[in-house]
C-alpha cells in the first residue's frame, strides 16, 4: 500500500505539472483528484495521523524534479532597473502598522477559532478534533492573510472577517464542554 500511496502522490504531482504546462483546468482536477486518492491511501497504510502529514507534505518535496526540468538560463539584461527608494512617511509607516495588527493579531485570532470550530463540529472524539485542527489553522490562517493582502477591498474583507470570527466563537461556546 506504501507503493500505490506513493505513486498516487507522484502521480497527482505530475498532472497538476502537466495541467500548468497545457493550461487546462480539468487536468487540474484530476491531479486533485489524485492527491485526495493518495492521500486516504497513505492514511490507510501508515494511520490517519502520519497518512495525513505524509499527504500535505510530500507533494511540496516531490514539486523540485518538476522545477528542475523548467529551470533556464537568460542572459543579463542590460538595463536593470533602480531600485525604489525607501518609503518613511508618516502615512506608509501606519499604513503597514495597520496591515501588521490585522494579519498577525485579527487574521490569527480568526485562523484559530475558525479552525476550533470547524473541528469542534466534526464527528472524532477530542485528540482527533484537535489534531485535525493543529493541520487546518495555518492553513487556514495562510489563506486569510492571503486574501486580505490581494484584495482592495480591505475594510470590508476586515469585516467579513470580524462577522466569521463572532459566528466560529457563538459554534464553540454552542458546543458542550
Amino acid at each position: 500500500m506504501l507503493f500505490a500511496a506513493s505513486g498516487l502522490s507522484l502521480a497527482s504531482m505530475a498532472a497538476v505539472y502537466q495541467s500548468w504546462r497545457r493550461q487546462t483546468g480539468p487536468m487540474l482536477y484530476v491531479g486533485i483528484g489524485v492527491w485526495l486518492l493518495s492521500s486516504i491511501a497513505w492514511s490507510h497504510s501508515v494511520g490517519w495521523e502520519f497518512g495525513v502529514l505524509y499527504a500535505l507534505c510530500l507533494p511540496g518535496l516531490l514539486v523540485w524534479p518538476f522545477i528542475a526540468m523548467n529551470q533556464s538560463h537568460t542572459a543579463v539584461p542590460h538595463q536593470i532597473p533602480q531600485p525604489r527608494k525607501l518609503d518613511f512617511s508618516l502615512r506608509t509607516l501606519i499604513q503597514h502598522a495597520l496591515h501588521y495588527i490585522v494579519v498577525l493579531l485579527l487574521l490569527l485570532v480568526f485562523g484559530v477559532v475558525a479552525s476550533l470550530a470547524i473541528c469542534a463540529l466534526l464527528p472524532m472524539d477530542i485528540t482527533g478534533q484537535l489534531a485535525t485542527c493543529m493541520v487546518i489553522s495555518p492553513i487556514i490562517w495562510g489563506l486569510a492573510v492571503y486574501h486580505y493582502l490581494a484584495t482592495s477591498k480591505k475594510i470590508k474583507t476586515v469585516g467579513g472577517y470580524l462577522v466569521a470570527t463572532a459566528v466560529s466563537v457563538a459554534i464553540l461556546m454552542a458546543m458542550p464542554i
